[in-house]
């Protein structure tokens, strides 16, 4: 396929339309943002993400689009134009996420959230954490490992400027470091020393899959709890969290329409 070729195939189905949800609040916004690269996920998902996150937060939404440079991105959103790391596909997208952390595309305090999540409750909780700390969630493998404190960086809180050094570190060397490390959580786990990280609340952030979804996983008998039962949103979940497959676009449950729209 030629470049231009690749170009439109990139272009044509991404051309977006302009979010459904107007913004009625006053006060400073609340900066957020988005990684999309490649056509893994279409553009929708970045649509339904900004509902989300405008239902659920109190303030105003500003929400940062981090993608490639000749991609459509429409207003309200911010464009930040990706450096290209020779990597693409579901399986090695996720090293772009390193770039957050570049204080020269944004300087202050960034709440990023990955495409797959869906949003069903109130989270100003994030804006009242502490900005001294970068903030991740447990690695949802571990659930049943309690010692385990590794990273999963699908949702993450952090101030750009303080935590610059992370994309720093990555770009002396981006390929030494996407050939010895798994993705870029682990990469985010050993940059920043366990005295500058934590982990938001568990009762808030949950994985669909493994907490949600037929009851719940049963790591016991290797299986859900009430298979065929569907989504249950236990109290207080605030976000879903859809790692790995089906992906949320794949789902067809009632629960999950009526907050991912």
């Amino acid at each position: 396929m030629s470049k231009k070729a690749s170009r439109k195939a990139l272009e044509a189905p991404l051309v977006p339309d302009p979010p459904s949800v107007p913004q009625n609040k006053t006060g400073a916004p609340v900066d957020c943002a988005c990684v999309i690269h490649g056509s893994y996920y279409s553009f929708d998902y970045v649509h339904k993400l900004y509902n989300g996150l405008c239902r659920n937060l109190s303030k105003p939404v500003r929400l940062h689009v981090y993608t490639e440079a000749e991609r459509i991105v429409p207003g309200p959103y911010i464009h930040h134009p990706l450096k290209n790391l020779g990597v693409e596909g579901p399986k090695k997208s996720w090293w772009y996420k390193t770039q957050l952390f570049d204080s020269t595309q944004f300087s202050g305090q960034l709440l990023y959230l990955d495409l797959d999540v869906v949003i069903v409750d109130n989270i100003d909780f994030f804006t009242e954490l502490s900005t001294d700390c970068f903030w991740g969630i447990r690695d949802f493998r571990y659930l049943f490992n309690k010692t385990r404190r590794n990273l999963n960086s699908s949702i993450m809180y952090f101030d750009t400027q303080k935590f610059n050094y992370v994309w720093q570190q990555f770009l002396s060397n981006p390929d030494e470091h996407m050939r010895r490390l798994h993705g870029d959580q682990d990469f985010i786990d050993r940059a920043i020393p366990p005295t500058d990280k934590k982990f938001f609340d568990e009762d808030l952030i949950k994985s669909w899959r493994w907490q949600l979804l037929d009851g719940g996983y049963d790591v016991k008998t290797r299986r859900h709890r009430n298979p065929g039962s569907g989504t249950k949103i236990t109290t207080p979940t605030r976000v879903m969290v859809f790692h790995g497959k089906p992906k949320i676009h794949d789902v067809n449950d009632a629960i999950i329409h009526k907050y991912w729209c």
